[in-house]
């Protein structure tokens, strides 16, 4: 490496380049640049859904849509797996996973399942999920190759898809709404 120059790791571990006064990202989104995405809530309608359901979107666009615009192999026609799965443990997983926020964690985050199954055991699109002091960032999106409930489960990535970055406080809220609105208790509530 040159002098004056010295790599660091963003918080999604992608490599930057420091240099004297500048830091370069090799991710099109660098969470000190003030850029982040806003997550909400949608309603949206699969292939093979029965009807619409609440799912979350990503800058407006549901996840069920951003996704294969990204990367056209996440085209496999799932739905949101925040609500509607057969099961209460499945479900008390996936919202464990998606609040665990506190700075400096990682974790998997089930994101769409299939609408056969409505489960996490069939086909899963899961984001890597890490949070600091004012963010929460989905790094990478792939589909899950084991049991979610293992302790390092196979992902193949989607090295296409952008990471994402969420104001901690506003990702926290949608949570909020999306649990209130589709009434999701959770054993801390």
């Amino acid at each position: 490496m040159r002098a004056g120059v010295s790599a660091l790791w963003g918080a999604c571990g992608q490599e930057q380049t420091a240099l004297p006064g500048k830091v370069t990202s090799t991710d099109s989104r660098d969470p000190r640049s003030g850029m982040s995405n806003l997550l909400s809530i949608a309603r949206h309608k699969s292939k093979y859904s029965s009807g619409f359901y609440p799912t979350f979107a990503i800058d407006g666009i549901p996840l069920e849509v951003w996704l294969p615009r990204h990367n056209r192999e996440a085209e496999l026609h799932l739905v949101a797996a925040h609500s509607g799965l057969h099961s209460d443990d499945d479900t008390c997983l996936v919202w464990d996973r998606i609040y665990s926020t506190a700075p400096g964690w990682k974790t998997l985050v089930p994101l769409l399942v299939c609408p056969d199954d409505l489960d996490l055991t069939c086909t899963v699109i899961v984001a890597e999920q890490h949070a600091d002091e004012h963010h929460v960032h989905w790094c990478r999106f792939g589909l899950l190759k084991d049991l979610i409930t293992l302790q390092a489960p196979a992902v193949d990535w989607y090295d296409s898809i952008p990471a994402q970055t969420f104001e901690r406080f506003q990702f926290q809220n949608t949570l909020d709404m999306f649990r209130k609105q589709e009434n999701i208790k959770m054993c801390w509530d």
